[in-house]
């Protein structure tokens, strides 16, 4: 189940990406405003998301070398299997959440278990689905190598919002032998 969650994850746009790196950088920022600067937030956080989504649409362009039309109609394919995929991973989530469930109640429920490898062995059929209409839909608009160079981009992307959540984990993780802040150890 963990190696599905990570394709599906992988697979994920520029546009999802995005908005991890916004809510990544703007959470630590709106929790320093407190409750009384939150208000809006939503606003200027949507703005911003938009903002870097158009970024990332311009970098695009210019590395895939599109057209206008072109650029169009992959933010469109973008969008599309971007709603899928995140269906898709939230069902995903939730089988694993049913698994480890069934597998602390301990109940020997295999009625059930059979249910839940069932339900596993359809989400991945789903996933390649999803791939291949994916693939085929952007196929209409880019070349082979093209469509291989904005994977490449991807994954550079993904591997970047991995090292801001490992740093932006390390610096909530409290010090060994103390609580967060206390230099020494000591409380």
């Amino acid at each position: 189940m963990r190696g599905f969650g990570e394709r599906v994850r992988r697979s994920v746009h520029f546009s999802l990406g995005t908005i991890a790196i916004v809510l990544l950088c703007a959470a630590p920022v709106d929790a320093q405003r407190g409750p009384e600067g939150r208000r809006g937030g939503g606003q200027d956080r949507a703005q911003l998301e938009q903002r870097m989504r158009a970024q990332i649409a311009r970098v695009m362009k210019e590395r895939l070398g599109l057209t206008d039309e072109q650029a169009v109609r992959l933010g469109e394919i973008d969008q599309e299997f971007g709603v899928r995929r995140r269906e898709l991973a939230r069902s995903e989530q939730a089988a694993r959440r049913r698994v480890e469930a069934l597998l602390i109640e301990e109940s020997g429920d295999e009625v059930e278990a059979q249910e839940l490898l069932e339900r596993m062995v359809q989400l991945r059929i789903q996933e390649a689905d999803i791939f291949r209409e994916e693939q085929l839909a952007l196929l209409e608009v880019l070349t082979p190598t093209q469509i291989l160079e904005m994977q490449s981009l991807r994954e550079q992307l993904g591997e970047r919002i991995r090292a801001l959540r490992s740093r932006g984990d390390d610096q909530r993780r409290p010090r060994r032998g103390g609580v967060r802040g206390d230099v020494d150890g000591r409380g």
